[in-house]
């Protein structure tokens, strides 16, 4: 098969790739979506020496201008979730247990520079391989953020002598913060690990993205970032950057956009400014057939889904799905509520047009 053929442009063809993906009840998949395939599975405090080289500064720095915002952070884990939720590079990287959330990332766009996207599809045994925020694995790992760049692992065989070294010694410190119990025995291998992460349900943005996270250790030294294992990666899935918006607007018609995956108000005002910009009535004159009807149908019901729009119409519901993406994208149509209970209304001025012309 060709290369061109591999990549994904409908949501039914992801699906599926996704159900050709082996898996059983012991393991669960997540997923990463980059909108550039050229990008690394590495979180971003290791994009830019500068970052990971001040990554300590930055924590503690963050947290003396906004302690108030850092009141509920029981942990150096936790410290790091909010950290990553304001956008402060950390040594987290976001996964999703929904695979179109993953999509929905993948088709971020980049005028200009613009690449296919890709789904990453990663699988970890469910009692060994996942770890939950009060993990003592997890603390461990978490510190090494509060570490200095000169960091690094002790060259030394025997555990005992390495909990006995200075830098480790400084790391238990650390840890102890968090952990006033912790046993000095740190197991040399789990700082070089990539594990998987449950967050606690405390921010709506994790709730709404069915979010979890990559907690990168270290290879060696600070400066570089551990390694995922290559056989937790099951899938790597193409996204056509010819169909990002399409594949977008199709996903918003299932309720996944930016104003559901990030709830915060200025996101919502963001996604809802977009939506109520000025429209151009020129646009009508543009529009296929099956457009104008269902643009009619839209004028003329209140609300509508895409299983009531294909009744009217006598079409499929997919037809209907790609002809909302298109009333949509050239904002005739506006959406509201989310999941299941999405429907689909005519904008003001397109309901004024219907009412008062033949069109």
């Amino acid at each position: 098969m060709r290369n061109e053929e591999q990549k994904i442009g409908t949501i039914s063809r992801f699906l599926q790739r996704l159900e050709a993906i082996e898996t059983d009840e012991r393991r669960i998949l997540y997923f990463r979506g980059h909108s550039k395939e050229s990008y690394k599975l590495e979180p971003s405090i290791y994009r830019n020496k500068g970052l990971i080289a001040n990554e300590a500064r930055m924590l503690k720095e963050l947290i003396v201008r906004c302690p108030n915002d850092f009141d509920d952070s029981s942990s150096t884990f936790q410290s790091l979730v909010k950290m990553q939720h304001y956008g402060l590079p950390t040594r987290l990287l976001d996964i999703t247990s929904n695979p179109l959330v993953g999509l929905y990332f993948a088709c971020t766009r980049h005028e200009g520079d613009d690449e296919d996207g890709e789904v990453i599809v990663t699988s970890f045994d469910i009692e060994r391989e996942v770890k939950y925020y009060d993990s003592d694995t997890v603390s461990i790992i978490s510190n090494l953020s509060r570490r200095p760049i000169d960091f690094e692992l002790p060259l030394v065989k025997d555990a005992n002598d390495f909990n006995e070294n200075k830098s480790i010694r400084l790391l238990l410190h650390d840890i102890r913060q968090d952990r006033p119990y912790f046993a000095p025995e740190i197991i040399p291998s789990d700082l070089g690990r990539v594990i998987c992460v449950k967050p606690k349900l405390d921010n709506p943005r994790i709730i709404r993205q069915d979010g979890a996270f990559l907690l990168f250790g270290i290879n060696e030294d600070k400066a570089q970032p551990a390694k995922l294992e290559e056989k937790l990666v099951v899938a790597r899935i193409k996204i056509n950057k010819e169909k990002k918006k399409e594949l977008a607007m199709q996903l918003e018609t299932l309720g996944i956009s930016k104003a559901t995956l990030f709830p915060e108000i200025e996101q919502v005002a963001t996604h809802l400014k977009a939506a109520y910009e000025t429209l151009e009535l020129s646009v009508l004159n543009k529009l296929t057939e099956q457009q104008k009807k269902a643009l009619n149908a839209f004028s003329r019901a209140d609300l509508m889904s895409v299983r009531e729009l294909a009744k009217e119409l006598g079409i499929t519901p997919a037809s209907a799905s790609q002809t909302i993406s298109g009333l949509y994208l050239k904002k005739l149509i506006v959406r509201t509520g989310s999941g299941r209970s999405v429907r689909w209304k005519a904008v003001s001025a397109v309901k004024e047009k219907f009412t008062n012309e033949h069109f």
